[in-house]
């Protein structure tokens, strides 16, 4: 039974109501706690999710003499602040320590007992500075608090590796003097690391951006210039510069080694997207499964074997640049779709993913095949095909360049003697056989046949005859090819097909170079070598 030294008892809190559960009456212990809240006349319900988060409550009914029902409230401390202030201390991951002003130990929690190898009992009650070794942070801390009166932090590593810092500060009463010390210490070994760690990959990740910035400039670099001394040429970087900072499509259309690459990345560099990225997708050299991926990225878990987190594909490296499609009629249907919607919304969705993606790129393309054709034959999108040709750009073939050529043999030759450290010269006997040869390969091939000259030729002067064996040499692959008898037609085409291409083959060595002098694409080239080549074998 309640009786009124409990009601008004410090450490019990009394609530009580009235049959309508307004409150009638509280003790100090409960209006300590609820502070500046007004508890009389309030309704219990609506304060009793507060009271609860303090105390632990009782309910009591009563009979009064008016036969009509109130309530007592007994409310108890869930926990005393003394034993919730040591478990607090006792519990922290810090060390703590507390001394007087002359350094005796008042108080120290079971990490100090850890870190140091001392148990309480052997250092509470006594001198600090005679109990802990000199080298201590904590000894030091406390000693520097206690002589300057002021905070003092160390950081110092052990015996055993562990980086400790210990901070004492110290406690004045109302006279200004200390009355008590109080250090903490915190192991921050594992934040060292992190911080090694982080100023090693902070090393490491401005390396990469110093290579990657090297690797880019060389990606773009343009070898001596724009040579545009012909009028087809001229005309063709007459319409570059209106329309190099016009942010529409751009269709790159020509022969296989006519400069298409070139012309993209010199568009790039003239414009105001420079300092952004350059991202080339050569649609043959990518396998078609794979394609998808590698162009638009993926979402977490999209297939096995997927990275955690996804992968963003080359359409999002290429943000804030230019993005350049070669070889754009290789690109297979599927998904001629995802790029129309790239082109027409700027927008696309990673494989496996939900939600779409934007980007701010450029897009040039480029190709040696008959777009229109393709069309016709439905093996290309003409919507896409129309919203690539914005802006239509012909590069011209080298035999359309006649007035270019000896800028580009000149130039071609000066990049080599360069790169391999020689001097060499051709006669006008060899510049006249440069101007009669048409050029099949276009630039490429021009580029070939220089270096070659250059690495190869004895003589310093390189002559006509010099060309003539080297251009003979790289195209008798296509001479002879003959069927001897009758035979279907499509017989006779494959015949013709597999000699031509194991000749080019035989002769050149690569499918590049192969597709380079036959004028079909690399993946075409490649797949016909694998095909004949393994008839042979069989």
């Amino acid at each position: 039974m309640l009786v009124a030294r409990d009601i008004f008892n410090a450490s019990i809190g009394i609530i009580l109501t009235n049959s309508k559960e307004v409150i009638t009456f509280c003790n100090d212990s409960v209006q300590s706690v609820m502070k500046d809240i007004e508890l009389k006349h309030k309704k219990m319900y609506s304060i009793l999710p507060l009271l609860e988060l303090e105390f632990r409550i009782k309910r009591f009914a009563l009979k009064e003499t008016c036969n009509e029902n109130s309530v007592i409230y007994v409310l108890k401390r869930l926990i005393d602040d003394e034993v919730l202030y040591k478990k607090i201390l006792e519990f922290s991951y810090d060390e703590i320590c507390v001394t007087d002003p002359t350094g005796i130990s008042i108080y120290c929690n079971s990490a100090f007992e850890k870190n140091h190898g001392i148990k309480r009992p052997d250092i509470n009650g006594k001198n600090i500075f005679r109990v802990l070794n000199q080298t201590s942070p904590s000894h030091k801390a406390i000693y520097y608090a206690i002589n300057k009166k002021k905070s003092c932090t160390i950081e110092r590593e052990t015996k055993t590796g562990k980086t400790l810092i210990t901070t004492a500060t110290p406690v004045f009463n109302n006279q200004n003097e200390i009355e008590l010390v109080i250090a903490n210490t915190r192991d921050i070994t594992e934040i060292e690391k992190i911080k090694s760690k982080l100023k090693e990959v902070q090393i490491s990740s401005e390396k990469y951006k110093r290579e990657i910035e090297v690797l880019r400039k060389k990606e773009l670099e343009i070898d001596g210039g724009f040579v545009a001394i012909s009028s087809k040429m001229k005309n063709l970087l007459e319409v570059i510069k209106r329309t190099v900072n016009i942010d529409s499509t751009i269709l790159i259309m020509g022969e296989s080694g006519t400069g298409k690459s070139f012309i993209a990345k010199y568009i790039h560099r003239m414009s105001n997207r420079s300092q952004g990225p350059f991202i080339t997708i050569n649609c043959t050299t990518i396998p078609e499964h794979l394609l998808e991926s590698e162009l638009f990225g993926y979402a977490s878990g999209a297939f096995t074997g997927a990275k955690k987190g996804g992968k963003p594909g080359l359409v999002e490296l290429s943000d804030g640049g230019t993005l350049f499609l070669d070889e754009i009629g290789e690109l297979p249907l599927n998904l001629q779709s995802k790029f129309l919607e790239l082109i027409q919304e700027r927008s696309y969705t990673p494989v496996g993913g939900m939600k779409s993606k934007t980007v701010d790129t450029r897009i040039i393309a480029a190709t040696n095949a008959d777009l229109g054709k393709l069309v016709k034959e439905k093996k290309f999108r003409k919507d896409l095909f129309y919203r690539l040709k914005v802006i239509e750009l012909l590069m011209p073939s080298l035999r359309e360049r006649q007035e270019d050529i000896l800028p580009l043999i000149n130039l071609i030759k000066s990049k080599f003697e360069k790169r391999y450290k020689l001097t060499r010269e051709f006669s006008q006997g060899s510049i006249n056989v440069f101007k009669d040869y048409d050029w099949p390969g276009n630039i490429r091939e021009l580029e070939h046949v220089i270096e070659k000259l250059i690495a190869i030729t004895p003589d310093n002067i390189i002559e006509s005859h010099h060309i003539r064996e080297l251009i003979q040499l790289d195209n008798e692959s296509v001479n002879n090819i003959s069927v001897d008898q009758l035979m279907p037609l499509d017989l006779a085409i494959e015949k013709v097909e597999k000699e031509l291409i194991l000749k080019a083959y035989k002769k050149l060595g690569s499918s590049y170079k192969v597709a380079e002098v036959l004028k079909i694409s690399q993946s075409r080239a490649s797949r016909k070598i694998i095909k004949y080549t393994k008839n042979m074998k069989k």
